[in-house]
């Protein structure tokens, strides 16, 4: 016990979204924080998870640390913390942003756990989050091979923070690091945002193959390619080649491509089997990051004229209504280049 305390730091720290990543980290940073703040909109799923210390929608085999508080306020969550870590929905960013800033417009740190892009304005989080505080707001992106549920359940897990200021970094690495939980910094935000985004994507399209029982050589051609259109997007915006060689790029980009507890590969599974996103929006409540960021990457790519064929293809697939299996035979039908 005598340890734990002496790890411990009093620097106050807010947790914005009771989903499964929003509490997965709230019970991590809980054993080296004194007090975590952890915000949900809605008052009675709060109020529920407040009573049980426990969320039943998403980990509920978990229990909540009692070091763990809840608000539905965002004025009471975030009046008094230095820190503030954001895990909701890419398109749920910019709203909280605007909230964020009405209520405390001089926040010390902001930082975000959201893989995912704006889609009417093909913005990443970094640039709405510039476009809203300004550009000398210190900010940070968490990104990494990581489900929720195994880092709630103390299981050890390795990601990214990447950073526009150094310190910053440190300070979010270090908040986060035990021994089940390993924190790397980074100073690419550019790099490790389209790392999460554009790993979603794909993960459909592995998901898709799969689905289709396209076998294993053509699920990690899938992959291997998928990769190299993140490099071609992440170079063409100013991202570090290297960043996409780590985890919060091929790291990502395997777990979520290969894993039953992916949410966006288990979607393509659905798709090759005939689910459509308008089927899937009306019947799950899990959001899957990967629908809106094809959106978004298909409609930055074809502005940018960027070649990346996979991502277009699954376009096609979720919004054109191409088929799965006449998919499959235009990527493997393109013509031959040099690799």
């Amino acid at each position: 016990m005598s340890e734990k305390k002496e790890t411990q730091t009093s620097d106050s720290i807010a947790i914005l979204g009771s989903g499964s990543w929003g509490s997965a980290l709230a019970i991590q940073l809980s054993s080296n924080h004194k007090v975590v703040n952890l915000w949900g909109r809605n008052a009675n799923k709060i109020d529920a998870i407040k009573k049980s210390r426990s969320n039943k929608n998403y980990l509920p085999r978990v229990k909540l640390p009692e070091n763990i508080e809840f608000f539905s306020s965002i004025e009471h969550a975030i009046s008094n913390v230095e820190t503030i870590i954001i895990a909701v929905p890419s398109s749920a960013i910019r709203q909280l942003f605007n909230e964020i800033f009405r209520v405390k417009n001089n926040i010390v740190n902001i930082c975000w756990a959201t893989k995912g892009i704006e889609v009417n304005s093909c913005l990443f989080t970094h640039a709405i989050c510039e476009e809203i505080f300004g550009k000398n707001q210190k900010m940070a992106v968490i990104s990494g091979p990581s489900f929720a549920i195994e880092v709630a359940e103390k299981k050890p897990t390795a990601l990214t923070v990447a950073s526009n200021s150094k310190k910053l970094a440190t300070k979010i690495a270090t908040s986060l690091s035990n021994e089940n939980f390993r924190a790397y910094t980074s100073e690419d935000m550019v790099g490790v945002g389209i790392g999460g985004t554009v790993k979603n994507i794909i993960a459909i399209g592995a998901g898709i193959s799969d689905g289709l029982n396209l076998g294993e050589n053509a699920k990690i051609a899938l992959i291997n390619r998928g990769l190299k259109e993140m490099q071609r997007l992440g170079i063409a915006l100013g991202a570090d080649k290297e960043t996409f060689l780590g985890l919060s790029g091929v790291g990502d980009l395997f777990l979520t491509c290969t894993s039953n507890l992916s949410r966006n590969r288990m979607f393509g599974i659905a798709v090759a089997n005939g689910l459509t996103v308008t089927d899937h929006k009306q019947k799950n409540e899990h959001i899957v990051e990967g629908i809106d960021a094809t959106s978004a990457v298909y409609k930055l790519s074809s502005r940018m004229n960027i070649s990346m064929p996979i991502c277009e293809t699954i376009y096609e697939i979720l919004f054109e209504d191409l088929t799965p299996k006449a998919a499959a035979k235009k990527l493997m039908s393109r013509a031959i280049q040099q690799e």
